[in-house]
């Protein structure tokens, strides 16, 4: 069965925990806020929304390559050492999607925003984005 746009939307503002503006979800509202891009597009549902927002302002490059596999806590240290090795530019965080959930770290894997934290965080990450300090656009 194929869906169309606004069906997909519909389900996704459903299911929104946002009962202020179900365009929104919590979390991935509070990590665009905390990127200064939550005004950039009307949904933030999924990782695409979000990123979109975010390239608004910033270059953004999925870095999963790095983390595949491993779980939040245990790719701290891996991001450290890819922020500090990057050659692209400066990277001032990262996005991480883990199942149903997204989180935003600084450059030395640190959380940054977390609607949902844990002691220790053993979420796998489905998706690792760095976020670099400037919007690079090549037309």
């Amino acid at each position: 069965m194929t869906y169309t746009a606004k069906q997909i939307r519909d389900y996704y503002k459903s299911g929104s925990n946002n009962p202020e503006n179900n365009n929104k979800n919590i979390c991935a509202l509070e990590v665009a806020k905390a990127l200064g891009v939550a005004h950039q597009t009307r949904y933030l549902h999924t990782i695409s929304d979000l990123v979109r927002a975010a390239r608004t302002s910033y270059t953004v490059r999925s870095r999963m390559s790095k983390v595949k596999g491993k779980s939040v806590g245990g790719a701290r240290k891996t991001l450290a050492k890819v922020s500090a090795t990057d050659t692209v530019g400066t990277i001032i965080g990262y996005i991480i999607r883990v199942d149903g959930h997204v989180i935003l770290t600084l450059p030395d894997g640190t959380t940054h925003t977390d609607t949902d934290p844990r002691q220790r965080d053993a979420r796998r990450i489905t998706h690792c984005y760095a976020v670099y300090a400037q919007c690079v656009h090549t037309y």
